[in-house]
């Protein structure tokens, strides 16, 4: 037996108080003769020894409450299980309500299951305990557990992945902080294989040697199919037409192949069909211009969570395009802009919408570095003129890659000769496009669009790859006019916005931003515009984790090599999950029980009391 409050012991001293009062109490009536009353001295006798023993008896009561009272204040634990009670425990419940708890299994919902285990828990903790609850936000929430019960009551399956390994790592530290001798973690999951990858990541799951107790549900995964990838090709259609491409995932794999619906506007516009590891790709045309939300959706199955996907996309006329007179962009520029305008995405021989150039001129336009270096004055003179923030620096000859995100076709192109460039004091909107070692190497201030090499194999290989048409694509038909394309986020994930951003629209109103700055993403999966001012210049497409589609289950063996040194116990039935919850290190905590024996003391004091009054009147 261990004492929490060892302190509280000093009170036993007060056991000593009753038998003093008793002994101060004694007194020894003087003996006097009275003959006539003689033939009652033997019932006086039996009389005082039944009234001694009475007294003995008050005594012993008297101390034994002081000494139980004390003993509960001091907070006795003992190393077995007595009853349902258990000693204060610190509690962390990570409840995994992700998408893949919405599968339906025999009827029921997998979070319905989990959920009813989270509640018993709950009501089974005592006020003394400190309790958290963790679902799939991965956020810990601590309070009372009527109050927690509450929130897993409003739970529903979350487009957010919880990702298991993080959040027992984070109830292990919660409950080690805690101050509290005792603790426990316990995992409500359907158990996901995929949920305990990044296990991999680590050698400790951080819950080396704390009980943790894991319930899944009985029996085999339901088979699945999700739509697992949608997207636009590209993302920007001209004369109304383009492809819907996607791919189709899960698991446990179910047998055959199913429909695959494209929609726009909740339209079906296209039809394939596809099984689970299948990629697909559909032609649609007739669409209209502007900007579109899409979706990718099967026939309904038992997890209706990822039966269909979010896209967008974006037709737009074909933009005009004209290479500056007089200047020499290299053949390659040349080309792609011609096999663009055979394709219909561009026109040419036309006053051009977009310019591509040396010299910077009002209404934006492509420019690039002059060949001749003695030009550079004067293109840093043109770009401060119509006030593009940036100029030409030093000239730099070392070969990296070039790092782009969300400009097609740019990513992973070597460029060996560039020019730095710098900020002219001068900007008023726009930023960074691509870096190229750490340097900003492509930027862009309204519709002035600068690129820090020229397009030639003496620069860049970019004109050597396959992707060098859709990079010329990407510059004038959406960089060079202003948009921002389409910007993939998970659900309530960090998201790097395009530069020219300044809102994003969502069913609640415009949620203001800063262009350039990390945001995190609505939480339900969806497409959202991306404003600048009143336009939509791109859109947000929020969609869940494909992984979360696969429901295979991980064994015995994987939970346990994912929390090394962990205490660890896997059940799967609500009897055996009972029986495991607040077991901790096996210890009960004595105290009601002291509480009780103490209030027992004090009523059979009273009684004996009241009988002693009685026998003296």
């Amino acid at each position: 037996m261990i004492f929490l409050q060892p302190l509280a012991l000093l009170g036993l001293a007060f056991a000593l108080v009753p038998p003093l009062l008793h002994l101060f109490q004694r007194r020894r009536p003087a003996d006097v003769e009275f003959p006539s009353a003689r033939y009652l001295r033997q019932t006086e006798r039996e009389a005082e020894r039944s009234i001694r023993l009475r007294h003995l008896l008050l005594m012993l009561l008297r101390v034994a409450a002081v000494v139980l009272l004390v003993l509960a204040a001091a907070r006795p634990v003992v190393p077995a299980r007595v009853g349902g009670l258990h000693a204060p425990t610190a509690l962390a419940v990570v409840l995994d309500n992700s998408l893949s708890s919405g599968a339906v299994v025999r009827g029921r919902r997998v979070l319905d299951d989990l959920a009813g285990r989270a509640r018993e828990t709950l009501g089974a903790a005592r006020s003394g305990d400190a309790v958290w609850l963790i679902d799939a936000g991965g956020f810990a929430r601590r309070g009372d557990p009527e109050d927690l019960a509450d929130a897993v009551s409003a739970l529903a399956p979350d487009a957010r992945r919880l990702d298991l390994v993080q959040a027992v790592g984070l109830a292990a530290r919660l409950a080690r902080g805690s101050g509290y001798a005792q603790a426990e973690i316990h995992v409500l999951t359907d158990l996901q294989r995929s949920a305990l990858e990044s296990g991999a990541r680590g050698p400790d799951s951080g819950a080396a040697g704390v009980p943790l107790v894991v319930y899944r549900p009985a029996g085999e995964a339901p088979p699945n199919r999700g739509v697992a990838e949608a997207r636009a090709e590209p993302a920007t259609w001209v004369l109304g037409a383009g492809s819907v491409s996607g791919r189709v995932a899960g698991g446990p794999p179910p047998g055959g192949r199913g429909a695959v619906s494209v929609r726009l506007g909740g339209r079906e516009v296209a039809r394939a069909v596809a099984g689970v590891g299948d990629a697909f790709t559909v032609r649609v045309g007739g669409v209209r211009q502007g900007w579109h939300a899409g979706e990718v959706a099967l026939e309904p199955d038992e997890m209706r969570g990822d039966d269909s996907r979010p896209f967008a996309l974006r037709v737009a006329p074909p933009a005009a395009v004209a290479i500056e007179s007089g200047v020499d962009l290299g053949r390659f520029v040349g080309e792609a802009v011609a096999v663009l305008a055979e394709a219909g995405q561009v026109r040419t021989g036309v006053a051009g919408e977009v310019r591509l150039g040396e010299t910077a001129r009002p209404g934006g336009g492509v420019v690039f570095p002059p060949r001749d270096p003695v030009q550079l004055g004067a293109a840093n003179r043109a770009l401060d003129a119509v006030g593009a923030g940036w100029r030409f620096g030093p000239r730099v000859e070392l070969a990296d890659s070039v790092v782009a995100p969300g400009v097609v076709g740019l990513g992973g192109a070597r460029v060996a000769r560039r020019y730095r460039l710098v900020p002219s004091g001068l900007t008023r909107e726009g930023g960074v496009l691509a870096r190229v070692g750490g340097d900003p190497w492509l930027v862009r201030t309204g519709r002035t669009v600068i690129v820090g090499s020229r397009l030639v194999p003496e620069e860049t290989d970019l004109p050597l790859l396959a992707s060098f048409v859709p990079a010329v694509a990407s510059l004038v038909l959406r960089v060079a006019r202003g948009e921002e394309g389409v910007v993939s986020a998970a659900p309530a994930g960090a998201v790097t916005l395009p530069p020219g951003v300044t809102g994003i629209a969502t069913p609640r109103g415009v949620e203001r931003v800063a262009g350039g700055a990390v945001a995190a993403a609505p939480a339900a999966p969806g497409v959202y515009p991306l404003l600048a001012a009143a336009d939509t210049v791109g859109a947000l497409v929020v969609a869940p984790d494909p992984r979360e589609s696969d429901l295979a289950r991980a064994g015995d063996a994987e939970v346990a090599a994912a929390f090394p040194g962990a205490l660890l116990r896997v059940v799967d039935t609500p009897r055996s999950y009972a029986a495991a919850r607040f077991a901790g290190a096996g210890r009960s905590d004595l105290v009601p029980w002291l509480l009780v024996a103490a209030l027992a003391a004090l009523v059979a004091e009273s009684l004996t009391a009241a009988g002693v009054r009685g026998r003296r009147g």
